[in-house]
């Protein structure tokens, strides 16, 4: 297929008209790939797109092991017994990081009340859960009569946290940052 450029004539011909050259092609026309090409696009994002929604919605909806996890840490930061009755079993325990152990869920209620009202605690990063649901493990910074960090260790059964452990390093009592000079 040739293709028609207009080009000035240096000096018109007799009649007052420009020239017309005709110049070849410089590539061959395109091969007819071009719908097999953006099929596979297609696909290819189709794909990409099933991908990122099966990574990120179990994210949007927490599985119960992070719904459980995430009512403790509140409970233990409010203290509140109702909300220690909708996370832990009647008969729970929590073993602390110093090794005493905690049993019943009033036992649990009155432990937490006995932290005093500055007592706080938030979970910190993700919940790892393990793949039949029954363990969930969790990290979490705490401050009042001091303040630390920690791993909590819940299992699960029904729906409850029947036993929780917890291993962190005795709380700090001196303030979290000092001045330097």
């Amino acid at each position: 297929m040739e293709t028609l450029r207009e080009e000035p004539a240096k000096a018109p011909d007799a009649r007052g008209r420009a020239t017309v050259t005709r110049v070849p092609e410089a590539a061959p026309p395109n091969a007819p790939s071009t719908p097999w090409l953006v099929a596979g696009l297609m696909v290819m994002t189709a794909a990409f797109l099933v991908l990122a929604i099966l990574t990120f919605v179990p994210r949007l909806r927490p599985s119960e092991a992070v719904r459980l996890t995430d009512g403790a840490v509140s409970a233990w930061d409010t203290g509140a017994p109702a909300a220690f009755s909708t996370v832990y079993a009647r008969d729970a325990a929590v073993v602390h990081a110093d090794g005493t152990e905690v049993s019943g869920l009033r036992a649990i209620v009155a432990d937490a009340t006995s932290l005093g009202r500055d007592f706080t605690i938030s979970r910190t990063g993700d919940v790892s859960v393990t793949p039949n649901g029954m363990y969930a493990t969790a990290t979490y910074r705490y401050a009042g009569a001091g303040h630390g960090v920690g791993v909590l260790v819940l299992r699960i059964e029904g729906g409850k946290i029947v036993r929780q452990w917890e291993y962190g390093l005795p709380p700090v009592t001196a303030p979290a940052r000092t001045a330097t000079p």
